[in-house]
């Protein structure tokens, strides 16, 4: 069974899969939506569990802070899961300490002179199920 990998954002999500062996994670797309939308994401999640159907986990980015107290971006993916789990409760999910996948994602893309709005969420949810299959 695959997994799936979300970075969220106010405004964007950076999916990524895993191949079905999960050792590699596999770009899909960083898919934009109204600020706070969160509804509008989950709707892509589960559009993304349907076409995906040997899908059986999502490990989501858990942006605590450093002192280990909630974020306001740990916040967003809880209001984000609330949604999500009324719509989706079957699914496994795992929240994944991310603190620092956003920045290496950041310096990945400036050293590879890539457009870095449009892909920030992509490479960190990259990163962060890469990081994740290392240790499973």
């Amino acid at each position: 069974m695959r997994k799936l990998a979300i970075d969220l954002g106010e405004k964007s999500l950076g999916v990524c899969i895993s191949d079905k062996n999960n050792i590699i994670a596999i770009p899909i797309e960083n898919y934009f939506f109204k600020r706070f939308d969160f509804l509008e994401a989950t709707k892509i999640i589960l559009n993304l569990l349907q076409k995906h159907d040997d899908i059986d986990t999502i490990i989501i980015g858990y942006p605590k802070r450093t002192d280990n107290k909630k974020s306001q971006a740990t916040i967003n993916v809880d209001n984000f899961l609330e949604i999500f789990q009324k719509k989706n409760n079957k699914i496994k999910i795992i929240l994944f300490d991310e603190r620092f996948t956003t920045k290496r994602a950041g310096e990945y893309i400036k050293e590879n002179k890539v457009d870095f709005k449009a892909n920030k969420d992509l490479f960190a949810a990259c990163l962060m199920l890469t990081d994740y299959l290392g240790k499973v």
